[in-house]
């Protein structure tokens, strides 16, 4: 393959996802990742693409702005299996005698299979919790507030102020997207962020729950930086390269 025909295909991979992972452009073009990081920082000087931590992002980055850009959480679907690994994963952290914060979002829910015959005490602003709960030996506790369909969760300060009467083991949570470069984690708006940064002041131990379609995804609003975070636990995706990643990412 010529150089020009690689630098195409590189930019035509790198559109259609938003991020991708040098070694996976070495694998797909067989060549050196040597290579690729050269092939990737002449494309960078024609503006094609940008070099990133472990890879390269499109220059024209998906971004969530707001929950009219957004689907509703019943409809996010997607990356089921990843999500349900994930979670399984975090379930391990959980021990008996532990009370736990579970965040809204699809991101969460896989893991009330994994926990809820624990002995433990399980708190949330999430109805999609709510709904999928049918633990005998957990017990949970839903805390209330205004009411967003799209998110099928409670905000505001009725939510805030409940919270504030639990202490946390552990908080797990989700997001709109995390920028891997500025380590920063974003949602896509104020309410949600506000309950996201409430329980995790009160919580031991915090963890970060996401896919790889949240990679390279900005939102309205960053709320804390991803080193404050015990773990992000994400799928083993080629998106991500272990070697580079910071020590509290735990792939899966």
């Amino acid at each position: 393959m010529l150089a020009s025909e690689r630098f195409e295909k590189i930019v035509e991979i790198v559109n259609q996802k938003g991020f991708i992972s040098t070694k996976e452009l070495s694998v797909t073009m067989q060549v050196t990742e040597t290579t690729i990081r050269r092939d990737c920082e002449e494309l960078e000087k024609q503006g094609l693409l940008l070099r990133v931590h472990g890879g390269a992002k499109s220059v024209h980055p998906k971004v969530i702005l707001s929950t009219k850009d957004e689907k509703t959480m019943k409809e996010r679907k997607e990356f089921f299996y990843e999500k349900d690994i994930v979670c399984k994963k975090a379930a391990t952290f959980v021990k008996d005698g532990d009370c736990i914060f579970l965040d809204g979002g699809t991101s969460i829910v896989p893991i009330l299979p994994y926990i809820q015959e624990k002995k433990i005490k399980i708190v949330t602003h999430s109805h999609l919790i709510v709904d999928a709960f049918s633990g005998t030996e957990s017990e949970l506790f839903v805390v209330g507030g205004r009411y967003i369909p799209e998110y099928a969760m409670s905000v505001g300060p009725i939510t805030i102020s409940e919270l504030d009467r639990f202490n946390f083991d552990l908080a797990f949570l989700s997001c709109a997207g995390i920028d891997l470069d500025r380590k920063l984690v974003y949602t896509a708006e104020m309410d949600t962020m506000a309950v996201k940064q409430k329980a995790m002041s009160l919580s031991a131990q915090k963890y970060l729950l996401i896919d790889r379609s949240k990679i390279a995804i900005k939102g309205f609003c960053s709320f804390i930086d991803s080193d404050d975070f015990d773990a992000i636990i994400c799928d083993q995706s080629k998106e991500l390269d272990m070697e580079t990643l910071p020590e509290n990412y735990i792939l899966v």
